[in-house]
This record gives structure tokens, sequence and C-alpha cells, in this order.
């Protein structure tokens, strides 16, 4: 009656709750009490966060008292009455960081079975290797761990243990610091025509790619003769002279009838292994003989890098060489950060081939990255004109940042998913897909990465500028690596249905094929000189696509029908070329040798080289080969008997090529990850194209299954288009023909990889080959007919 009438009810004022116009009307009043104020939009938003913040606290507290590693319950937990958060809630780093923490005054879990695969590895490797390596830790990201999983596909295919016949004892046994007799008296340097081509052969190989000294300024010193008076920089002399003596053909860099893997030792032999330095003020001079030292060590013994690594980073550390300077650069400065920044990349690399952990972090260091100005333009009488690069004129040290930046990705990777199980325990905090959003925060930043390569340094075959070009070589190979390391935890496990789609082992096969390529373009277009820079790169991509051809071999298709072959022998080739002086190359093409026989993959012919002398296992090799897979003779136009095939003359591919060779077979490179991801992982050979292709990459109608395919190889123009034919490097002699074999590639494929272990750990793959064992018994392979 009120509302109608739109009067003022004055219900609440009388004693029988009744308003004065329903009395005088007579009417039964409805005054059921005063409305409540209805409350704003935003005062209903505040109550349901409120009721929000209520739950998420209720169900924070239930989740961290199941799943906290130190075994807290939930009064340890963040709480209303805490003091911390009375003012202000602490946020999930906070959280992390108190976990870890608290984890501290807690007893350690028990080891995780993935924590001690270690163990296994280096008691397997004691076995395989005349020095004993027992006292060597081997982790979970190694190059050694990768082998030992593909030696135990290996033996679950023969269903064996099957023994390593096939070794050059060589270069498994020779350790050349036994030979080393303490030098007694002044440094000993070459003449002087020897020394000035041996600078150069350091400044053209090697400071190329890791830019530790300043070229100007170590040719006055030389000049000024401060290498006979000064022992410090004689060292660092010493140093450059070992590294370019593996890059020089001048018979003074040895003595008479050395052993080639002693090249350069002689000079390294003369330096002290005192300390006496670690009690003085360190000098630059010192940073850069750890440096150097680690470059000539780095592929005869690595595990002494890595102490040599550490060394040298708190040495850098101890003057504040990884921190932030103000004012204007100097030499010495610039030369300093440079001297850090090398170390830092060496402990990167050697930390993964090791699988240890890195001995200073990227939170650890806020150096500014060395100046993109080359050597002759960092002095100028003008000081607003010193460390100016020209317009317009690329510099060589934006190659080594752009490698600095990809270091600093695979370092996140190597703490985070190769880490402790402990650690995972943390990071797995309220988020079991922490590995995955990980890795996809990794892949975001690499294609970041690739976008950020500047012009100069994109990968293109035909660039004319050589120093250019094999910096590009390096960049993406090593970029090739850190998509393996990242995604090989991650190759995917049993899926609900029918797999569709594998993108962490299509990543790593075709990353693992795209380097081999760039290895092999670096091969012909430099006939055959060596760069050890791409060892370990080219070493990972050949197990890797050795493990897809054993792997493809169990799903119906037959290993010479495998693209990958051609793959695996440029892997092979590149190791080839760099054995005689590089005695880690010659072990790893021994690996790759013994893994080989997983699918009877053709190997090359052994080459004659400089170190054959000293093996007294090659020839039975060579033997135990023709005896089990037979070869047919070599074309003499592409194999004379005389002649070196690793390093062949510039005509020697000539026929084998197509006029414009590079754009055809070497071209454009898959680099998104997305790109590697939708590649296929086995491709089927194909007969060679004669058409002209854009990239070795073939288009989708090149290949008769309607898909990308690898086949595309280094063949003679002349070559039987039949059938039963394939690529063949001239490098490499003729393989007999083998009967070509239907195969379903779809449902047995992906069925095969989806129960495949998470990893390449151990004890993971022997339960896998258990069971993939069963399988390999129904299938038989046609065996070759001599």
């Amino acid at each position: 009656m009120c509302r109608r009438k739109k009067r003022a009810c004055d219900g609440l004022r009388m004693s029988e709750k009744k308003c004065t116009n329903c009395i005088e009307n007579g009417l039964a009043c409805t005054f059921a009490g005063a409305l409540a104020k209805r409350r704003s939009y935003v005062d209903a938003l505040e109550a349901r966060l409120e009721l929000t913040e209520q739950l998420l606290r209720k169900l924070s507290g239930q989740n961290a008292e199941s799943s906290s590693p130190s075994g807290t319950n939930a009064g340890s937990q963040w709480s209303d009455d805490s003091p911390v958060t009375a003012s202000k809630k602490a946020g999930p780093g906070v959280m992390i960081a108190a976990l870890n923490i608290r984890s501290m005054n807690t007893p350690a879990p028990a080891p995780h079975g993935s924590d001690l695969a270690h163990i296994a590895l280096t008691e397997d490797l004691s076995t395989l290797s005349i020095n004993t390596v027992q006292n060597r830790f081997q982790g979970k990201s190694s190059g050694a761990m990768l082998v030992k999983q593909a030696v135990q596909l290996r033996e679950g295919y023969e269903e064996k243990d099957v023994p390593w016949s096939s070794r050059r004892m060589h270069y498994w046994t020779y350790n050349p610091v036994k030979h080393r007799v303490p030098h007694v008296g002044p440094f000993v340097f070459p003449d002087p025509d020897l020394l000035r081509a041996l600078v150069d052969l350091y400044f053209i190989h090697k400071n190329l790619y890791f830019p530790v000294l300043h070229r100007p300024t170590f040719d006055r010193s030389v000049a000024e003769g401060l290498h006979t008076r000064d022992p410090t920089f004689g060292a660092v002399v010493l140093l450059v002279c070992a590294i370019g003596s593996r890059f020089s053909d001048d018979v003074r860099v040895s003595p008479p009838g050395a052993e080639p893997l002693r090249c350069g030792w002689e000079f390294f032999d003369q330096l002290p292994f005192h300390l006496d330095h670690l009690f003085e003020t360190p000098t630059i001079h010192h940073l850069q003989y750890y440096c150097l030292a680690t470059s000539f060590l780095e592929y005869s013994t690595p595990a002494a890098c890595w102490t040599l690594i550490g060394i040298g980073i708190r040495l850098a550390q101890d003057v504040g060489a990884h921190r932030q300077r103000e004012g204007p650069p100097t030499v010495e400065s610039e030369l300093w950060k440079r001297g850090f920044w090398v170390l830092v990349s060496y402990d990167r690399q050697v930390s993964m081939s090791l699988g240890r952990s890195c001995a200073t972090q990227y939170d650890d260091i806020d150096a500014e990255l060395p100046i993109e100005c080359d050597d002759d333009f960092w002095e100028n009488e003008d000081p607003t004109r010193a460390f100016v690069q020209p317009a317009g004129k690329p510099s060589l040290i934006t190659f080594f940042n752009c490698y600095l930046r990809l270091n600093n990705i695979l370092a996140f990777g190597l703490k985070m998913l190769y880490a402790l199980n402990k650690t995972k325990k943390l990071l797995s905090y309220r988020d079991q897909s922490w590995e995955e959003h990980l890795v996809a925060e990794m892949d975001s930043a690499l294609n970041g990465w690739v976008d950020s390569i500047p012009p100069h340094l994109r990968w293109d075959p035909n660039r004319r500028e050589e120093t250019f070009f094999d910096q590009s070589c390096l960049l993406f190979c090593s970029y090739y690596q850190v998509q393996m390391a990242i995604h090989r935890p991650f190759i995917p496990t049993i899926r609900e249905g029918e797999p569709t789609s594998l993108p962490s082992l299509a990543i790593c096969t075709n990353a693992a094929r795209s380097c081999s390529h760039i290895a092999e373009m670096s091969r012909l277009r430099k006939n055959g000189s060596p760069v050890p820079v791409l060892i370990s790169s080219v070493f990972v991509s050949g197990v890797i696509l050795l493990l897809n051809i054993w792997s493809g071999k169990r799903t119906g298709l037959p290993p010479h029908m495998n693209s990958a072959i051609t793959e695996v022998q440029k892997c092979m080739a590149t190791m080839r070329v760099c054995e005689t002086k590089w005695q880690m190359s010659g072990l790893f093409y021994d690996l790759l040798h013994e893994l080989a026989t997983i699918g009877q993959v053709p190997l090359p012919v052994a080459p004659h080289s400089a170190s054959e002398a000293f093996n007294t296992n090659k020839r039975a090799r060579k033997e135990d080969n023709a005896a089990q897979y037979p070869r047919t003779p070599a074309p003499p136009a592409h194999h004379p008997p005389e002649a070196d095939p690793y390093h062949p003359p510039p005509s020697a591919f000539a026929p084998a090529l197509h006029p414009s060779p590079t754009g055809n077979q070497f071209g454009s490179l898959p680099t998104y990850t997305a790109d590697l991801g939708k590649l296929p992982v086995f491709h089927q050979r194909t007969p060679p194209l004669r058409e002209s292709t854009s990239s070795w990459y073939p288009t989708q109608g090149a290949s008769p299954l309607g898909r990308p395919d690898f086949a595309v190889g280094i063949v003679p123009l002349d070559a039987d288009n039949s059938a039963n034919s394939f690529p063949v490097d001239p490098l490499f002699a003729s393989e007999p023909d083998y009967a070509l074999g239907g195969s379903n590639l779809s449902n047995d494929v992906m069925a095969m990889w989806a129960t495949a272990p998470t990893g390449f750990e151990i004890d993971d793959w022997g339960v896998y080959l258990n069971a993939m064992s069963e399988l390999n018994q129904g299938f038989e392979t046609p065996v070759p007919q001599s």
C-alpha cells in the first residue's frame, strides 16, 4: 500500500508493527521489516574474492601437508595468524624458496633410482676402457650416458652381451700425459717464422670462435719479446703454439717419428703444473692461461678441462670479472670480460658432455657481454672512436655473443631438467606438469633466440664470407645440440588412444639430421680439413640417428632403406677427418662404428690416416667388416687407389654435384621447434633426384610417400636411378643392393615410440628392451648377399 501510493511507511515506529496507512484504510498490513541495503557490484565481487581466498588457503594447506618434501604439516605452512602474511601474501617464488630452505632441516630422502644411474655407468665404463674411470663422475646429460643407453639397445637386439671387439685400442689406451718429461730451464719457443705461422693458425681456427686474445696487443707483446721475460705471458704463447700446431702441416711442430696425437704436446709439456699464482693477485695472462689450456685439452682429457674451468672461473670472480663495471672500456677490461665469458661457455659445454653441474649460473653473473667490435677498432687516438665498429661491417664477436645467449638457455635446461630427484620434487610443487611447462618456455626462448640471429650468421650454405660461414656452422650445430639436450628426457610415453604426434622424438631426430648436414657441408666446402669445434655436436647427433635406425628396423623399415644411414655416415666422416690429431674424435668414431652394428649400417671405408701405423686392430676390424658385410669395389673415378678420400682435390666432387649443390642439398634448415617437431621421425630412402630442389628437405612432391624426406645425397649424375639405388657420398665405398621390403610406417612406428621411456635412463630402457625383444623375435632382417 505504502509503495503503491509512494508514501513513507512508519511500520517500524508502531507498536503493532502496522503502518498508519493500512490502519486508516482497514487493510491487512504486509510490512515485514526494513529492506536491507542492496550491495554494490564492487561489494559483491569483494565478498566473492574473500570467499575464494579462504577456499584457496584451505586447499593449499591440505596440499602442502600431503606433498611437502620436508614432511611438514599444514601448521608449518603460511596461515592467517602468521606475521609474514598478516600484511602481504608471499608469492609462489618465495613459497618455492621456503620449501627448499625447510628441506635443509630434515633428513635427506632415500636416493632415487635415477640419481644412482652414474654408479652403474662408471662400472660399465671401467670395463670398456683400459684407463680407470671408476673415480670419474658421469651424469645424466653426459654423452657417456647416452652411449650406455645405446649399448643397452644393441645388447637388447642381440639378446646377449656383445663385446666391443672392433675398437682401435690406440685411441682408447693412448695417454699423452704419461710421455711428459718435466721441463727444466727457460721456455723453448719455435723459430720466428713458425711462431708467426702457428699464431695465425690459432686466430683462424680457434680465436674466431672463442675470442680469448686481442690480436694487436698479442702481436705487439710478442714483437717486444715479453714472452721471453714474463713466464706467465710465455705460457700463453706456448699454449697458442700448441693449439695452432694441430692445424699445421709443418714437420717442426713435432719431433721426428712422433705420434700424431702428440702434436702440440711438445709446447704444452713445458708448462709448470704448480699453483703458485693462486697466492698472487691474478693477472689477465693467468686467466688466458686457463682459457687456452682448456681449449688444448678439450678433446684429450675433458675431465681435466672441467677442473681447469672451475679454477679459472674462481680466479675471474676473485677480481670481479663476473660483475658489471663502470666507466669507458679499456683493452684490459675487455680482455677480462672476454676471458671470463669464454670460460663460462666452456663450463656449460663441458658440464653438458660430462653430466655435471655448472661452476657458475646465470643468476651469479651481471657482467656485460663482450663489445661487438673487432680487434682492429679497439684502439684509436680519438677516445670517442675507440671500441666503435664501422657502420655496415658485421663484427666477428657477434657470433660469440649469440653463442653465449644460447648457452644461457642450455645452462637453465641442465639445471632444471637434469637435476636430482629432490630438486624435481620441489619444482613439481602444486604443478605435476612442471616439466612440460618448462620445456615449453625453453622452446619459446629458443625460438626467440633464432629470431635474434643477425643476417650474416643465419644459415646460408652459399655464403661467400668464409669466417661467417664457419661461425654459422658452429652456431647452428650447437643450437641443434641444445634442442636434443632439452628434449631427450621427453620422448613420449604411453598415451591414451593411438598416438598421432611425438614432437620431442621428432625434434631430437630431425635436429640430429640437421646437424649432420651442416657438418657435411662444412667438410665438403673445406675439402676435408678438420673442424674440431663440431665434434661434440656431431657425435651426439650420430648416436641419436643410430637409435633411429635400430628403432626403424623394429617397426619393419630395413636399415638400408632408412635415410638416417646417410646422416650417420656424414657424422662418421666428420670424426674421421679430425681423428689424426684429436684423440676424442677417433674414440667417438669407434663408438659410432660399434653402435652402427645394431642396424648393419653400411660403414665407410677406412682411409690411410697418419695414425693407422699405431693401430694394431684396424686391419682386423676391416677384415671382420668385410666378412660380415661384403662390399663391392668402389668406382675408381671417385676413389683412386692412392688418393686420400678425406682430403680430395677440388675437382673430386665435380661429377658428383649439381652445378649449384649447396642450394639443392644443404639449403634452408628447420630452425624453429615447431618445424623440427612436425617432420617425420623415420624417412624412407628414395631414388636420387635430378631436378633442382630448394633445400635438403625436398618438397612434398619429391617423396613418393608425400612427405619430407632426407634422401637427397651427393650422388654421381650417372647414378643408377633404379628402385634399389640410394644416394652415397663419394667418401664411402659402394654397398651391395638389398631387396626392397614393404613396411607399414604409421601405426607400428608410432606405437613403438609411444611406449618408449621418458628419457635415456638405464633402468627404464632395460624394461623397455625386454618388452621389445619379444617383438624382435618375429622380425628378421634381410641378409645382404655377397
